[in-house]
């Protein structure tokens, strides 16, 4: 059998590069499945914190895929997410927690394990533990962990549910760590935008969206400090224009969410997208940017708010 390539999404965060290589050594250990681990971009500073705190090696980059490549997709079933090549690839397994996109096919059907859970580490945590004979080592078991602790900001998150609540307390004792100490360490971690540039930042956990024929790319920075983002507001907003310019998007939205307080302020790249959030959150925009109590996800609250102002 050929060895599975097993990844998540382009511009991977900590649950999609996490949750990939747990479920590798998962099918690698006990079910006696070849199966590598990969990452499809560069690492974030929280998802590289985590992987140096439980010190597993950072997975090898791949960036495209052919018809002789057999492949489980983890947290994603959006082919605009994916490396290239990869319908043509043989999809073997997907494993996530967003809404059915469609878009990707296949030629035999597949295992297709999807919940409404509020990260895809929760997900491959419930499949493992249908095992009892499995023994997992203390890191398997933190990549978990941090995965729900980011995807769901510390149960924060409208997304969180008790699934992945229990699973983090068990998690927690099986990697000996402190769910609060983990979670102040990658949240430090991911609040870090030294050596970053106003690209870096508005990139840095962002997704396209098509939506009643626009493309949208929607981008959140997650961060204990808002103000060092906010005080970048015209560097962030040339760095947007461009990013539209170049791949030829309709509209960029920038949602600068404190993990704390648990509100957003977003920030737009032109006059159009202004008035679609407006219409979107009913609030008017201050300075460049609009205050957003309460909106903290982007499954959940952000992209439901601009389908609806778009499509009315």
């Amino acid at each position: 059998m050929a060895e599975l390539k097993v990844f998540g999404h382009i511009t991977p965060d900590t649950d999609s590069t996490c949750a990939p290589i747990v479920y590798a050594w998962f099918l690698n250990e006990f079910l006696e499945v070849p199966a590598k681990a990969y990452v499809t971009g560069s690492l974030n500073k929280e998802t590289a914190y985590v992987l140096d705190y439980f010190e597993v090696e950072t997975p090898e980059v791949i960036k495209s895929l052919s018809e002789n490549d057999e492949v489980v997709i983890v947290d994603t079933n959006n082919p605009e997410e994916l490396p290239d090549g990869i319908k043509s690839a043989q999809i073997a397994e997907i494993i996530d927690h967003h809404k059915l996109v469609g878009g990707l096919t296949t030629e035999s059907p597949i295992s297709i394990t999807m919940k409404p859970l509020g990260c895809s580490s929760t997900i491959v945590w419930q499949m493992i533990d249908e095992y009892e004979d499995v023994v997992m080592p203390a890191s398997m078991a933190g990549l978990l962990l941090a995965g729900i602790i980011s995807d769901t900001l510390k149960f924060t998150s409208p997304t969180t549910t008790q699934d992945d609540k229990d699973a983090a307390e068990v998690l927690a004792e099986i990697a000996a760590v402190s769910v609060d100490e983990l979670a102040e360490k990658m949240f430090a971690a991911k609040s870090d935008l030294s050596g970053m540039s106003a690209s870096d930042i508005v990139t840095m956990d962002s997704k396209v969206f098509e939506m009643s024929g626009k493309k949208l790319r929607v981008s959140v920075l997650e961060t204990t400090n808002t103000e060092i983002a906010k005080s970048m507001k015209d560097e962030l907003l040339s760095a947007m224009v461009s990013k539209i310019e170049e791949e030829k998007s309709d509209h960029m939205f920038f949602f600068i969410v404190d993990i704390i307080a648990g509100n957003a302020d977003l920030l737009v790249s032109d006059t159009q997208a202004k008035s679609l959030a407006e219409k979107a959150f009913s609030k008017e925009f201050v300075d460049d940017y609009m205050h957003l109590p309460g909106v903290v996800s982007r499954k959940k609250q952000m992209i439901p708010a601009l389908e609806g102002a778009i499509a009315s």
